[in-house]
């Protein structure tokens, strides 16, 4: 049986344990130190991220065109150029970023909050990030473990058990779905009381890991869990392999969407923002 909620004024405050939680486990158990993060970068800066174009803007004061930043994954990866990072070491940031193509719903918006982090790597593959997912999903456990501590009124959310699909696989399971509707029925209980197949024992919610098993420039995956309250998917962090190229050497990184996360962790039906 589902227990009571927090509201929403004691969620604020629920978050900011969160956000006390999990940034001392980025520095420690990571090897991440933390960075200032930009609001924005000249048009012209290679550290912007092609796949997340960003609202641009000009600004008098410096007779500049910049670009709000959207995503700081390329950002980041300069950063451990600029520090000489070495492997297995990293950096992390909060991000604020705007995405104009995203809707402002309930459960949407283009303000996206996250820690943004890149870890310098000899040889990252797919299976560096799968490895990645299942230790950062371990780091959403503990950090819901101390809520339940903190408010026992409530109960878990996230699945003990990370399933690991690749695209492909998925595909292959529902060749005639599109890849939004796809993970929605991998995850969607066919019972709100009684778990589905890809529920374990114990098991609250599923969760998935869905990547991409193709060795590109980048080979990326999405750690997705199912929310209850809204009956949809909700996306709690996505994770890159990088390649050497003219920006840093190869790392492994991504982001963990702090908003995402409490609204999953603390049973809100609409986003802290």
């Amino acid at each position: 049986m589902t227990k009571s909620r927090l509201l929403r004024e004691t969620a604020e405050i629920a978050l900011t344990e969160i956000k006390r939680f999990i940034e001392p486990h980025l520095t420690e158990d990571y090897n991440l130190r933390r960075v200032s993060a930009p609001l924005f970068l000249p048009v012209e800066s290679p550290l912007i991220d092609p796949r997340h174009p960003g609202a641009r803007i000009h600004l008098p004061g410096m007779n500049h065109d910049v670009e709000i930043v959207a995503s700081l994954d390329m950002w980041l990866r300069g950063q451990l150029t600029r520090y000489e990072i070495a492997p297995g070491f990293g950096v992390y940031t909060i991000m604020n970023a705007l995405r104009p193509e995203l809707p402002s719903t309930s459960t949407l918006s283009p303000h996206i909050a996250a820690w943004a982090w890149q870890q310098a790597h000899t040889h990252p593959t797919s299976a560096t990030i799968v490895e990645a997912a299942k230790r950062l999903y371990s780091l959403l456990i503990e950090a819901e473990k101390m809520i339940l501590a903190m408010f026992p009124h409530i109960n878990a959310t996230l699945s003990r058990q990370l399933e690991v699909v690749s695209e492909r696989q998925l595909q292959e399971r529902m060749p005639d779905y599109s890849r939004e509707r796809r993970i929605y029925e991998f995850l969607h209980p066919a019972d709100e009381d009684r778990p589905t197949a890809s529920h374990r024992e114990g098991a609250h919610c599923a969760a998935l890991f869905l990547f991409s098993d193709e060795e590109n420039p980048h080979t990326d995956g999405q750690l997705w869990t199912w929310h209850r309250l809204t009956g949809r998917p909700v996306l709690l962090a996505d994770i890159a392999a990088w390649s050497a190229d003219a920006v840093a050497q190869p790392s492994v990184g991504g982001n963990i969407y702090r908003d995402n996360l409490a609204m999953q962790l603390l049973h809100q039906t609409h986003l802290l923002v």
